[in-house]
């Protein structure tokens, strides 16, 4: 019977001696370690919680290491780290960027380099599921960027945490961590050399975001922590590890994306199974009967005129149809069945018969529709034995569950805005909207090779030199003030109002009415040949769209398969 062991580190201090006098100071960290240890005795796992100064770089190291000793082929290990993250300099080579990535633990930091002789020491057949909630990068220049950005309501908000307080970030003090490396450069430069061997096991990381990006921390968990805990939702979650992945991913903001990255020996079986499985029990199909659906595709796509193609696996015997949607919250029919449009939400089952085969190309007509909607595409599968009805169906992501979806990330193909005929820049909506549905969203075009802000308002007035001093969080919003300027690899494109920003608005609307419009920039920083749709000089005739509020989503019945 497969045996699985978990080792699970928090720090929410490291010792001020080891650091030169700084003491790390965090406050979610240890939570961090004591869920997900909660989560693994549940699961059966034998488990060791090293908190603070339990955990330092020995302690750490003789724990792992003793669980490679006593795990044997099919088994898994599940190790997980809450604290700072940082780098020190690669001597060895080894590193793209020449740094190597490191856990700040009590009394010194472990090194990548470090992490991999431990993989080392398993043996073949062996999972290693690792989970790190850390930065990967300790620089002033970064620390001070992510310090302004939080200052601003809409970001704050991103974290839970009002704007006013300072942001709490898992990167170390870069003049401790220095102090450190120079105290330890010796042992820190031999461990870089010699622990290069081979590594036999298969291991996943799921880390809370990537090397140069910033991890939040938090009153009771990491931001990371926290959406993986939503997400496996007490167990419920019933995808593969990349599923998994992604749903996080979709719960976080674009400035924390959390990575997959698999190392040692490749493992499918291993891939397709639910996250931590002491058994390796499925292949991610969730739905009645059988394990043998999956779906997949890239993690990344060029927004360009390829369209996006899927591998798909169905049960001996059965077809198979694929949907795709600009949001994940569309595949729940029942919630959101009604939200579905052509431009959002496509399903073959819809246009042709059910389907044969190993592989799914998106028709081009719905791929150029969805690729104008989202920076990212969501997708699931569809089975039934028979080719013209529902019969002993399944899905790969049921409607209950339908924020864990996979999802394919669209990345731009050229230079921002040079794609497809831009035409004049325009900003248009709806004439109308539902006030109790989610936040509108704008097609956008600034023009070829240009950047775009977008200012929505709930009197036209405040576009206006005469009123601009009246404005206020409640009545006007502009994303220049909270993000750069934005750019999409293909005009028109689309831009959505912070959810946040449209419950204050449409609360405030007076006049049951929103306006809006677009400036557009030739600079992603400064305002460079700059103009807008409706200048100041003529604001009070900003376009508007109307606020519906006798719409109720609750009346509709939604439509089934």
């Amino acid at each position: 019977m497969p045996k699985g062991i978990a080792v699970n580190i928090g720090l929410n201090f490291v010792n001020p001696a080891a650091y030169n006098g700084w003491n790390g100071q965090l406050a979610g960290c240890i939570n961090d370690a004591r869920d997900l240890h909660q989560i693994a005795m549940q699961l059966g796992y034998s488990a060791t919680l090293l908190t603070d100064a339990q955990a330092s770089a020995s302690e750490v190291t003789r724990v792992i290491g003793q669980a490679a000793r006593q795990l044997a082929t099919g088994d898994i290990c599940l190790v997980t780290y809450s604290g700072h993250g940082s780098q020190i300099n690669d001597v060895t080579g080894d590193e793209p960027d020449g740094k190597d990535e490191t856990w700040v633990l009590w009394d010194r930091q472990l090194l990548d380099d470090e992490l991999n002789g431990l993989w080392s020491g398993f043996a073949a057949g062996v999972r290693i599921f690792l989970l790190s909630d850390s930065c990967h990068s300790g620089t002033v220049a970064r620390v001070m960027s992510f310090q302004k950005k939080f200052k601003s309501p809409e970001f704050a908000a991103q974290y839970d945490r009002p704007a006013n307080e300072p942001p709490r970030i898992r990167a170390a003090d870069p003049a401790a961590v220095h102090a450190n490396y120079l105290a330890n450069k010796t042992n820190y430069e031999v461990s870089q050399w010699t622990h290069r061997a081979a590594v036999n096991a298969s291991v996943t990381l799921i880390s809370g975001c990537q090397d140069n990006q910033l991890s939040s921390d938090g009153d009771a968990n990491g931001l990371f922590t926290q959406r993986l805990k939503e997400v496996w939702n007490g167990g419920a979650f019933s995808g593969s590890y990349a599923q998994f992945h992604s749903a996080i991913v979709a719960r976080m903001p674009s400035d924390q994306t959390p990575n997959l990255f698999r190392t040692g020996v490749s493992s499918p079986a291993f891939d397709a199974e639910k996250p931590f499985s002491i058994g390796g029990a499925s292949t991610g199909s969730t739905g009645s009967g059988g394990n043998d659906l999956s779906i997949s595709a890239p993690a990344s796509f060029t927004n360009g005129a390829t369209p996006v193609s899927f591998s798909v696996s169905v049960p001996s015997g059965h077809y198979f149809a694929v949907e795709v949607a600009t949001d994940a919250s569309l595949f729940n029919n029942t919630a959101n069945g009604e939200q579905r449009n052509d431009n959002n939400f496509y399903a073959s089952w819809k246009v042709t018969p059910f389907r044969q085969g190993n592989s799914f190309t998106l028709p081009l007509d719905a791929w150029n529709r969805l690729r104008q909607e989202a920076s990212r595409i969501y997708y699931r599968l569809w089975c039934t034995s028979s080719p013209t009805a529902w019969v002993n169906y399944q899905v790969s992501t049921p409607d209950s569950n339908a924020q864990s979806a996979p999802g394919v990330a669209l990345t731009a193909q050229s230079q921002p805005g040079s794609g497809g005929d831009t035409g004049e820049p325009a900003i248009t909506a709806p004439t109308a909207f539902p006030a109790n549905g989610a936040a509108p969203r704008f097609q956008v075009n600034p023009g070829g090779g240009r950047y775009y802000a977008v200012e929505v308002s709930t009197n036209s007035w405040y576009f206006t030199d005469q009123y601009s001093a009246q404005r206020n969080d409640n009545n006007f919003y502009a994303s220049w003030k909270v993000t750069p300027f934005r750019s999409s690899a293909l005009y028109p494109s689309a831009f959505e109002l912070p959810a946040d920003v449209w419950s204050r608005l449409r609360d405030n609307a007076a006049n049951g009415r929103l306006y809006y419009r677009m400036w557009w920039t030739e600079s992603p920083t400064q305002w460079t040949g700059h103009g807008c749709t409706t200048p100041n000089s003529s604001g009070q005739n900003a376009p508007s769209f109307a606020l519906s509020r006798e719409f109720d989503m609750a009346s509709f019945e939604p439509s089934g398969k």
